[in-house]
């Protein structure tokens, strides 16, 4: 009587099941990949996006504070649209929408602006007399600000002023 045992693991039924799974799994991660790739590239383009109409409100901001800049301090108020505790942890902001008014949500905001203290600076071509003229330094912060994509841009301008007599203060 001759038995004849049977090697379990050279039946190879059912392998196909198993490459199967195995396939599936491969094709699954790099599904996942590519949906991890894609949402990263939206994300930082909507960062992008924010951060350039925040820096296109600073600009607008800038325009502003040049063209309405006057070198009396006692215009650097809040009811000049200033704000006034720019140095503070948490400055509160008086913000103020793009004059074009395309997008609600794109701000800024004009810190009022410090004296440098510093003599003039000449300016070339009008040293006139013994003095001469020169212009005054002025520094002033403007941020903006896009509530759409929650994004913030905070630019430090520097204004001269002048020409002034060199040797006057103010």
């Amino acid at each position: 009587m001759e038995t004849s045992k049977k090697n379990p693991l050279a039946d190879e039924r059912g392998f196909a099941l198993v490459a199967a799974i195995i396939a599936c799994l491969i094709l699954l991660a790099i599904g996942m990949l590519v949906i991890n790739l894609s949402t990263k590239d939206l994300r930082t383009s909507s960062v992008t996006v924010g951060n350039n109409k925040s820096l296109a409100a600073v600009e607008s901001g800038t325009h502003r504070l040049v063209q309405d800049f006057n070198p009396d301090t006692t215009t650097w108020t809040t009811a000049n649209n200033y704000t006034t505790n720019c140095t503070a942890t948490t400055p509160t902001y008086i913000w103020r929408t793009i004059a074009s008014g395309v997008d609600a949500s794109t701000q800024y905001a004009i810190c009022a602006p410090t004296n440098s203290n510093r003599p003039p600076i000449p300016i070339p071509g009008y040293a006139l007399g013994s003095g001469g003229w020169g212009m005054m330094q002025y520094n002033a912060r403007v941020v903006g600000k896009n509530d759409s994509y929650n994004s913030s841009v905070s630019v430090d301008v520097g204004i001269g002023y002048g020409p002034v007599p060199i040797g006057t203060s103010y």
